[in-house]
């Protein structure tokens, strides 16, 4: 029991990682309000031609759809298999409600900067509690993995620690990273490394300052995942599969760094723009597998340290 909801959220998680990538399509070529309706459809028509910003916007807007029929599936199978897990599909059925919700009122209220900020960070909440789902319900492991995966656990010791610095540290950026879009400060410094091309370093005025702050606390991130990748890969000598993401993580966030001032440099250039924020998800759907890999288990609780998971941001 167990294996299809497991599959049937793998797809779900698939998909919010897609819908995530889409919305951030979305932002980066200036079609968020393409569409003036603010529910399902678009300029008065349910499929209306798929040209310019609307190719973007109502596709990203169907494509949630999309994802909200995968959730109700989700949802139903849970409750149906797996009543301990009732209050999990619920949950994430509330979660998909009100990040609809979210979308609306953003569109409604032409792009409130605040709204916008909670929709994005919603939407990767939302995916990490996918990513989550995922781990629960897997089939239950044998008294020898268990066995095993404790023995595991205990190479690892306090170091575990880094891998909840690390997921904390990538919440914030991307919460950065939120207020930098939703303020309409990607471009407010287009100097590099300064904030201005005359080489100023002090920002002037709000889009600036979070500009230049998700700029610093990238180089925070940058550091405290790689030291946290070194310190977890130190620790963990026989537990391969999170050895494979410790060696991931610093080439991610270089890349990620690397994105970063080429969106600069480019002037927001929209496939950089768009693999910047794929990077940004990927890292943390990275770090929170790291830490539900690692994570106590239980009899009725698989989860497998075969880096399966790498399936789901792939």
């Amino acid at each position: 029991m167990g294996m299809l909801e497991n599959k049937v959220a793998k797809v779900a998680a698939c998909a919010a990682f897609m819908l995530l990538i889409i919305g951030g399509m979305v932002n980066a070529t200036g079609s968020s309000l393409a569409c003036p309706e603010a529910v399902v459809i678009c300029h008065k028509s349910f499929l209306p031609p798929m040209t310019g910003g609307v190719l973007y916007e109502h596709g990203h807007r169907l494509f949630a759809m999309t994802v909200g029929l995968v959730q109700i599936l989700l949802t139903l199978l849970i409750h149906r298999r797996r009543p301990e897990l009732r209050w999990l599909g619920w949950l994430l059925g509330a979660m998909v409600l009100a990040q609809a919700s979210f979308g609306a009122i953003t569109v409604h209220y032409k792009l409130v900067w605040f709204v916008s900020t909670g929709h994005l960070l919603l939407g990767m909440s939302y995916f990490a509690m996918l990513v989550y789902t995922v781990f629960k319900l897997r089939p239950s492991p044998s008294a020898m993995e268990l066995d095993r995966h404790e023995k595991l656990r205990a190479q690892l010791g306090a170091t575990r620690t880094w891998i909840a610095i690390a997921c904390c540290a990538v919440f914030v950026q991307l919460l950065l990273g939120a207020l930098v879009r939703h303020f309409g400060a990607t471009l407010a410094c287009i100097g590099m490394p300064a904030c201005t091309a005359t080489g100023t370093f002090v920002p002037e005025g709000v889009q600036q300052t979070v500009h230049m702050v998700h700029r610093a606390f990238g180089c925070v991130v940058a550091i405290t995942t790689t030291i946290a990748a070194i310190q977890v890969f130190r620790a963990a000598r026989t537990w391969t599969s999170l050895r494979r993401l410790m060696v991931i993580a610093p080439i991610l966030v270089a890349l990620q760094v690397m994105l970063g001032v080429v969106t600069v440099l480019s002037l927001r250039a929209v496939p950089i723009a768009v693999g910047h924020f794929a990077g940004a998800a990927s890292l943390w759907a990275l770090w929170m597998s790291a830490w539900l890999i690692t994570a106590r288990r239980q009899k009725d609780v698989a989860i497998r340290d075969s880096g399966e998971l790498l399936a789901v941001t792939s």
